[in-house]
This record gives structure tokens, C-alpha cells and sequence, in this order.
């Protein structure tokens, strides 16, 4: 018989495993907000690092559930297939004049970004908060189409935030 925290530790498995696919493969899409510009696809390393935190608590969980003995050893290895599983899901970045998409389901608009900073197989951009940043990984081939895109935008936006500041100064 089911004791009530090992419902609740179940509970969170299933709901961090429907996160991790919600990322991947949301089940609404909605439109993305301005015309499209270009699509590349994602690394494993980039799914990783997008899935990251959800796959460090479901594998705490199931390694600490099959330890204790609450967890058979079989639910713990089909949790751990399933999430693996969702990081090999393909997924891709969506540049648009309004922003950049990560896969379907997450949109981070270019007015949220102060600057970027380009590295050879890597772009960092920069958000104005303590801990705010979006890091995209692109091939090196693909690296100075996507910093056409980037410049254009974030530096736009740059600029209408310094012009926004000094006008609040006056």
C-alpha cells in the first residue's frame, strides 16, 4: 500500500516529466509574434541545458527513492528512460523580428536583452538583471547570419533604452 508521501513523491516525478516535455513539445503552440527569420537546429547540448534542473531533481529523486526503497527499481528506470528520452527530442531556435524561441514553447522577446556576446560556437545574451542571460549555441557556419539578426535588434533595443534613460534624466 501507497504511504501518502510516496503519492506526493510520484506526484512530483510525473509533474517534473510533464515539464520537461512541455518544453520540448508543448501541447498548445501559440503563434510566435513577428515574422520569422531564420530556424536552427539544437544541440544535445543546448536541450541539456535547457532541461537541466528538472533532470538533476528527477534524478535525485529516483536515485534517493530507489536507495530508500520506496521506489522500485524498475519505475525508476523508466522514469529516468522517459527523461532522457525527452532531451533527445529534436527541437530549435526561432529567430523572429520580435525575439528568439527555444523550441515551441519558450519566447524571450529582444527587448528583454541589453547586449550580447558573441564567442566562436556560442552567442550570450545579456539580460539587465543580476542572473540574466540566455546563452544560444550556434555553429560557427551559422554564427554571423544569427549575429545579423542580434545586432539589429538588441542594439536597436541598446539604443532606445540609453535614449529612454537620458530623457529621463532631463
Amino acid at each position: 500500500m501507497l504511504s501518502f508521501f510516496s503519492l506526493i513523491s510520484y506526484l512530483l516525478i510525473v509533474l517534473l516529466l510533464m515539464n520537461m516535455y512541455a518544453k520540448a513539445r508543448p501541447r498548445i503552440k501559440d503563434s510566435m509574434p513577428g515574422k520569422k527569420l531564420k530556424t536552427l537546429r539544437m544541440g544535445f547540448i543546448p536541450r541539456f541545458q535547457l532541461q537541466r534542473s528538472n533532470l538533476l531533481a528527477l534524478l535525485m529523486g529516483i536515485t534517493f527513492g530507489a536507495a530508500t526503497g520506496w521506489l522500485p527499481l524498475s519505475t525508476a528506470g523508466i522514469v529516468g528512460t522517459l527523461a532522457l528520452i525527452t532531451i533527445f527530442l529534436p527541437m530549435q531556435y526561432t529567430f523572429t523580428t520580435q525575439g528568439v524561441a527555444l523550441g515551441d514553447g519558450i519566447f524571450y522577446p529582444w527587448h528583454d536583452f541589453s547586449g550580447f556576446i558573441a564567442k566562436e560556437k556560442s552567442l550570450e545574451l545579456t539580460h539587465p538583471s543580476v542572473f540574466g542571460r540566455l546563452t544560444l549555441f550556434v555553429k560557427p557556419a551559422e554564427m554571423t547570419n544569427v549575429l545579423q539578426y542580434v545586432e539589429r535588434y538588441v542594439r536597436r533595443n541598446r539604443l532606445v533604452n540609453s535614449i529612454s534613460a537620458k530623457e529621463n534624466e532631463k
